[in-house]
């Protein structure tokens, strides 16, 4: 039972440790990306995969789950690092004319409706 909330408690430091690093972090170069991705892809499902196939003792199982998570924090926190030009920053770059044509396409949508038939 020891174990279990000793998963427990790596699980909930793992997603604080990946959210604090996602939004201090900038993004990383491509090596470091591809780096990132195959620490995400690899560690932790292979410690998963070792312990449905063998029966490792328990100790052992343990260090393998604790290093496979410890590599997934890392590759994500690779992964999620931020751009200047990233797509989440709100930025208004909508041409000038489209709150005037916006307008305009709402007023025509408005008219050109017409109540349904009955069946």
């Amino acid at each position: 039972m020891l174990l279990v909330a000793l998963d427990a408690l790596l699980g909930m430091l793992l997603l604080g440790t990946i959210a604090a690093l996602a939004r201090a972090r900038r993004r990383a170069p491509a090596s470091a990306r591809a780096t990132g991705w195959a620490l995400v892809a690899i560690p932790l499902p292979a410690a998963v995969g070792v312990h449905l196939l063998t029966h490792l003792s328990p100790p052992v199982d343990q260090t393998l789950f604790i290093a496979g998570v410890a590599g997934f924090a890392v590759g994500a926190a690779l992964l999620l690092g931020r751009d200047d030009e990233d797509w989440r920053e709100s930025e208004d770059d909508s041409p000038p004319w489209w709150p005037e044509f916006e307008q305009a396409f709402d007023e025509y949508a408005n008219r050109s409706r017409r109540p349904l038939a009955r069946v």
